[in-house]
């Protein structure tokens, strides 16, 4: 192969130039992004009349021989002439105390009445960033006004320093300093200056009248802010094929070495630590940035750091080409000597690193990777992912690790657990796509020409026939040779399918030659519920589940906010936090910066302690302290659980990120931070002393086993919590400190290793038996082996165990083997518990708590849950957690309940999915916890999830209140919160499901594979010319997107439908048979007969037939319908001679009053109100809604409004040419004043009141206006009149259910305020919507 050329030089891009001048302001927090920069000045920075910048230069000189007196004029003439400011505009008067509490700006700067900057004038001498006798820094100060204000920008300056400061609630602040000492020799960092921050820029709306962001400064950083969205996704990617090409590179020379370099090495032991190598530099580029570690030392700096590593292989690749850089190999052994300095330290007359120890840098973890070698091309090709982001269509941004959130950085690591290593023994190769497989060559081959190729790289056939096309040249070939070793038959076979191989970050085909190891996806974190927090809702969640905790007089005193009083510093550090779920570990981080923050407003107050003073440098160091108190939080306060290992590093890294502190160690953490499931495991050692889940139930047995444990236990675990109570009892100050700390922990789990086993067998019985059967149960798969029995059968070998002195002995391998199987069931690997009274003895020992826990609980919907953790944890979470509630409840219910009895006295919030609040979840969850005396005193009912999965969400707050709390719903005080999260009114409970409803209200036909059945009118129409008698089997098929979308509410296809039919009739309609059997059968033998029973032998039918609706509505012309889900549920009558889809709830009645009752807000807020959601739509439950509604006598009235309701509407529809769906967003916009669009608003105010009138509620002021509702604006009836309507319609439901009971009614079958067997059979696979229970897609 030729070699390479040297790179050229080029001139630096516009966004070059702007990352330059970024560097010298130093931006702390998110500032503006270098897209939005480059778009918003493609030319550059603003020039700066030769005039002006001679004037600016004068008046620097003449400053600086009397700056307090000439300081002022200084000023004016920077904001006059290079920021152009009208003179008036930023004088003092212009600025009343009153509008400010504490600090007062000295100008606003205002355009047409709106205050759009806060200008802070001050002498030549104060400081603007830093803490001044341990008051904040004034740009802190000034950023709280802004939030205050909502007013986002202030400019803060002493004539030297210029400080620009952007602040929005519940955002982080974003600071940049343009000092003039340097502007001299900066001539970019004025212009900067002034093309940010002149009036022309500060003075515009933040946004256009379309709603879109302007060009003005406010605009950019709200622009800015969305851009940062978009970064954490493509460092994503980048650091994902960056440990794919470390893992390829350490393969490569694994087959050099013929397999023994990776001979012992675990795969999974190969994929930890590719990622830890790729943590370590995270860790260091932060480090650095932030200048904690010595990177202005040139030894450190020529010979160690990271970053400049970068910049010498940049230029060493500009100089001497690729190939050069392919056969160097001195970046590799230098890494390795950093990571062990920062470890252990370095301790030299030229150089010192402290020890930070901890085990990210322990190079006792992965002692093989010093045998690696590592080219210097592909350290750089990882480096560069690291600091280099390439936004897709834009130009190349330095990434800034100090701007970077603690949050996003843990985000673009959790992304990465979903992956591991895996060993071949036969060619693969990469393949692209969104799925970006890897295959083995030799499956690629036999799926040639097959779809089922295309489908598992899920690309469109444009895209895949176009790669599939791709011929490579002979330089690639060469690559492709290359890359598999150079074995030319491999390259021969993989060479028609070029075009579908991805390239490496090297741009190099990634292909794995036989003995190669793969950096493969295993899993998808996403399917288990994992998504990334935002920090403003991490810090929104742990703020209100803090606060009460923190203050008194505070929030759960009912107090202003005013008025709250920090507790003192050691009550504090004696708070306990928790998250069960932590993933990368946001909510510990943002926990860590809220309590620290109140800590240091406790010693402010009462003055910092003298043990805490010997910590800090300078305890009037405002971010001193800061950070002390972080370390000392982090030290004493938090705690955290995750089921993945390397999740449980990711939560350390984070938290060392954000307690980091120069020249200190890393915080010790891993007695605090654990690995393991947080729902399956031990809660109580009441439970571990009676060998048995249920505690009363084993003390019972009472066998010597029992008797010893309880002996035996509170020794133990007495003296484990004194080594834990050691541990967090200091600080780690140096390195000793650590291992000290580590050798604790280590007698600390010495002391409990057998308790564990004994607390493993425990958990393990009951979770291999609570399933009835299951294909692991090798020993009877047809008999359940009952709970108890299979603790009397371990029982006197764990007694052995315990009474034994050895280790590792014959009887604890057995055990282990044993309880393994129990916890594996029918994964690959067993489920590791969480013991809490083992694992946290200090916190959950003698029955202590928690004081809070705060998480974002893995979003698994109720029929998924089996699929993605296994049926046994299903069945185990139902009847061990959730005491046998029955139901199909998320997962997050049952986080919560284990929430509520970690923190049995404390504070509960989390983030959760908006079904928490209704249906099975609800249910399981929050009824079970209001029924124990638990309140929620905080909520957000739903709100759309920030980030990028589709779903809605529930924030929630759970606690024991106090007297004069203030409960907030939706940011309203309320009286209290139901557990539907809505507002407690005068009635409460859940509504019957009445006799008298009964029979009227069917859901449609579930065809099942529709789209095999499906026909278009056209071709039913012939069936029908060439056989009368198809009459009798095809039908318009209607379904909810038709009777939504469609402006006559039609039919879009037509259906075969053999009804019941036996075989030899549905045969007896020849031709359209023969159709089925081409289209329907093939589908059907596919289905799995567990999922389908039955379906093989009557494939012609429907799964579910639905005849009960067909024989009621049989002699109806019409019917009422409705789509089950979506934003309107709306009814409109129908022809009823068609079949009805699953998701159409069909009303067999005939009156137009029953329009008019079940068009109206009466109808529609009881739907909302006893419904779940499908992201923001209703999910109507015909069960739950239309069955407890409890109707009135109807009215000619009603008759009259449902005739015209139904007649002028469709006129509307029909003239507009508009379905339901898009007709009513016109109703709802109250900018829409057409006279057709009023007239049907009027008519609906006229549906409201009939309706009323037939209740005889004609006391009620409806209030028909536009009104904000969690559905966004409505034209509908006032919140205070649906209230009382639903509180009206409840006690009517329970004044009919009651009666109905005493005409004996309900004596056959009770019914209860809850779904039945029946509701759930309604709820069944949806043509592939939803997945059927207890299958994992």
């Amino acid at each position: 192969m030729a070699a390479a050329k040297p790179r050229i030089p080029r001139p630096p891009s516009v966004a070059e130039q702007h990352a330059e001048w970024l560097s010298l302001v130093r931006p702390e927090g998110p500032f503006l992004a270098l897209p939005v920069l480059a778009d918003a000045l493609p030319q550059g920075l603003e020039e700066i009349p030769k005039e002006t910048r001679a004037r600016v230069r004068q008046g620097w000189a003449e400053l600086a021989a009397a700056p307090d007196l000439l300081g002022p004029r200084w000023q004016e003439l920077i904001l006059t002439e290079v920021l152009r400011y009208p003179k008036a505009m930023i004088q003092d008067n212009a600025v009343s105390s009153a509008d400010f509490r504490g600090l007062r700006p000295d100008a606003l700067l205002s355009q047409g009445g709106a205050t759009r900057m806060h200008l802070y004038r001050r002498s030549f001498d104060e400081p603007l960033t830093t803490a001044v006798h341990g008051r904040p820094a004034l740009s802190e100060r000034a950023a709280q006004v802004c939030r205050d204000a909502r007013v986002p920008l202030a400019l803060l300056t002493n004539g030297r320093l210029w400080v620009l400061v952007h602040a929005r609630p519940g955002e982080t602040t974003s600071t940049a300093v343009f000092d003039a000492d340097l502007w001299s020799e900066e001539p970019a960092l004025p212009r900067a200056l002034a093309s940010l921050c002149a009036a022309t820029r500060v003075l515009p709306a933040p946004t256009h009248a379309d709603g879109t962001h302007s060009t003005s400064l406010a605009g950019l950083f709200a622009r800015s802010a969305e851009e940062h969205a978009h970064v954490t996704t493509t460092l994503g990617n980048q650091v994902r094929q960056a440990v794919e090409l470390l893992v390829a590179e350490i393969a490569f020379r694994d087959r050099e070495s013929g397999g023994a370099l990776l001979a012992d090495v675990p795969e999974r032991e190969i994929y930890r630590g590719a990622l830890t190598v790729l943590m370590r530099l995270v860790f260091l580029l932060s480090a650095e940035e932030q200048r904690l570690l010595p990177v202005t030392d040139p030894i450190y700096a020529l010979g160690y750091a990271v970053s400049t590593l970068h910049e010498q292989l940049t230029a060493d690749r500009s100089r001497y080409g690729d190939e050069v850089a392919d056969r160097s190999r001195a970046a590799w052994p230098r890494l390795l000597a950093l990571f062990v300095a920062i470890h252990g330290g370095c301790e030299h007359p030229d150089l010192r690193i402290p020890a930070y120890g901890g085990s990210l840098f322990d190079p006792r973890r992965y002692p093989w990777l010093a045998a690696v070698e590592v080219s210097d091309q592909v350290m750089h090709e990882i480096l560069d992912a690291l600091l280099v982001l390439k936004h897709r269509g834009k130009a190349p941004e330095q990434l800034s690790y100090a701007r970077l959130g603690v949050e996003q950085i843990g985000h673009v690591y959790e992304g990465l657990l979903e992956f591991s290593c895996k060993k071949v023994a036969e060619p693969y190769i990469g393949l692209r796509g969104k799925l970006e497989p890897e295959l083995p060559l030799s499956e690629v081959e036999a799926l040639l020409g097959q779809d089922q190729l295309r489908t598992r790289c899920d690309a469109t056939p444009k895209q895949f026939d176009k790669w599939l096309a791709a011929e490579p040249t002979l330089d690639q070939m060469a690559d492709l040779r290359a890359a598999f070793d150079n074995d030319d038959a491999l390259a021969e076979r993989a060479r028609p399918f070029w075009g579908l191989l991805r390239e490496d970050l090297r741009g190099k085909p990634t292909v794995f030659p036989a003995g190669s190891v793969l950096f493969t996806q295993v899993g998808d974190r996403r399917s288990t519920g994992t998504h990334y927090t935002p920090r403003k809702l991490a810090e929104e969640v742990v703020e209100h589940t803090l606060a009460p905790l923190c203050f008194d007089p505070g929030p759960a005193q009912g107090a202003e906010p005013a008025d709250w009083r920090v507790k003192p510093a050691a009550d504090l550090l004696k708070l306990n936090v928790v998250d069960p779920a932590m993933g990368s570990g946001a909510f510990l981080v943002s926990a860590c910066r809220y309590l620290a923050e109140r800590l240091v407003q406790a010693w402010d107050r009462d003055g910092v302690p003298d043990e805490v003073a010997t910590l800090l440098d300078d305890k009037d160091d405002r971010e001193g302290l800061l950070l002390g108190a972080r370390r000392l939080v982090a030290a004493r306060c938090l705690y955290g659980v995750d089921r993945d290992d390397m999740a449980v590093e990711l939560a350390k890294l984070s938290l060392w990120l954000v307690t980091l502190a120069k020249d200190k160690p890393f915080g010790f953490l891993d007695h605090a931070l654990r690995c393991g499931d947080s729902l399956i495991g031990l809660l109580n050692e009441r439970q571990l002393v009676s060998f048995h889940l249920d505690a009363s139930s084993g003390q019972s047995a009472g066998t010597d086993l029992f008797r010893y444990l309880n002996e035996r236990i509170d020794l133990v675990l007495s003296d484990v919590v004194s080594l834990r109570q050691e541990i967090e009892a200091s600080v780690v100050q140096d390195a000793r400190d650590a291992a000290e700390k580590a050798e604790l922990l280590a007698n600390a789990e010495w002391l409990t290793r057998k308790l564990r086993i004994a607390a493993d067998a425990v958990v393990g019985a009951a979770l291999s038996t609570v399933v009835k059967s299951g294909p692991w149960y090798e020993d009877d798969p047809a008999e359940e082996i009952a709970y108890e029995r299979r603790l009397d059968g371990i029982a006197d070998s764990v007694d052995a165990l315990l009474h034994e002195e050895d280790s590792d002995s014959a009887v604890e391998r057995e055990l282990k083997r044993i309880i393994g199987e129990w916890l594996r069931g029918p994964r690959p690997e067993p489920i590791r518990p969480l013991h809490w009274p083992l694992e946290f003895p200090e916190v959950m020992g003698n029955g202590g708590c928690f004081d809070a826990v705060v998480g974002n609980p893995p979003f698994i919907g109720g029929k998924r849950v089996s699929g993605a953790v296994g049926k046994d944890v299903r069945e185990y979470l139902k009847t061990y957690v959730g005491r046998d509630k029955p139901g199909n409840a998320d997962l997050c219910s049952y986080f919560l309940l284990r929430n509520v009895e970690v923190a049995s006295e404390g504070r509960i919030g989390i983030i959760a999915t908006n079904t928490i609040a209704q249906g099975d979840t609800r249910e399981v969850g929050l009824d079970q916890i209001v029924e124990r005396g638990r309140s929620v005193y905080r909520a957000v009912k739903s709100q759309p999830w920030p980030g990028t999965a589709s779903l809605e969400v529930s924030l929630v707050w759970v606690g024991e209140t106090k007297l004069g709390e203030v409960i907030l719903l939706d940011g309203r005080q309320v009286h209290a919160i139901t557990p539907s999260l809505d507002p407690r009114s005068r009635v409460s409970g859940n509504p019957y499901r009445l006799v008298a409803n009964a029979d009227q209200s069917f859901q449609g036909s579930l065809v099942l594979d529709s789209d095999y059945f499906a026909l278009t009118s056209d071709s039913a129409r012939n069936f029908i010319a060439a056989d009368s008698r198809n009459h009798e089997i095809l039908f318009p098929y209607l379904n909810g997107e038709d009777l939504n979308s469609s402006p006559d509410c039609s039919a879009s296809r037509w259906v075969i439908n053999f009804h019941d039919r036996s075989l030899r009739d549905a045969q007896s309609y020849r031709r359209v048979f023969e159709y089925a059997e081409v289209t329907v059968k093939p589908v059907r033998a596919k289905r799995s007969n567990n999922s389908y029973p039955g379906l093989a032998d009557r494939w012609w039918q429907y799964w579910r037939i639905r005849k009960e609706l067909y024989d009621a509505i049989a002699g109806l012309d019409r019917v009422l319908a409705v789509a089950l889900v979506g934003k309107t549920a709306l009814p409109m009558w129908v022809p009823r001679r068609q079949v009805f889809s699953h998701k159409l709830g069909i009303f067999a009645v005939g009156k137009s009053a029953h329009l008019t009752l079940l068009s109206s807000a009466l109808h529609s807020f009881w739907a909302w109100r006893r419904s779940s959601t499908l992201e923001t739509r209703l999910n109507y439950s015909l069960s739950d809604v239309f069955e407890t509604f409890p109707q009135p006598v109807l009215t000619e009235r009603m008759d009259r409004v449902g005739e015209e309701l139904d007649t002028f509407r469709r006129s509307v529809m029909l003239e507009r040419q508009l379905g339901l769906t898009k007709l009513y967003n016109l109703v709802h916009n109250e900018s829409n004043q057409d006279s057709d669009i009023i007239r049907l608003r009027e008519i609906h105010t006229e549906v409201d009141l009939s309706t009323a009138e037939a209740y005889g509620w004609t006391d009620l002021d409806l209030g028909h206006s536009f009104h904000q509702t969690r559905q966004g604006q409505r034209f509908t009836i006032a919140p205070d009149a649906q209230t009382e309507i639903l509180d009206r319609l409840l006690e009517l439901n329970f004044e009919r259910h009651a009666e109905e009971e005493r005409q004996g009614l309900h004596r056959k079958k009770k019914t209860k305020p809850k779904r039945t067997k029946k509701t759930v059979e309604q709820q069944q696979p949806l043509d592939g919507l939803f997945a059927p229970d207890g299958s994992l897609f």
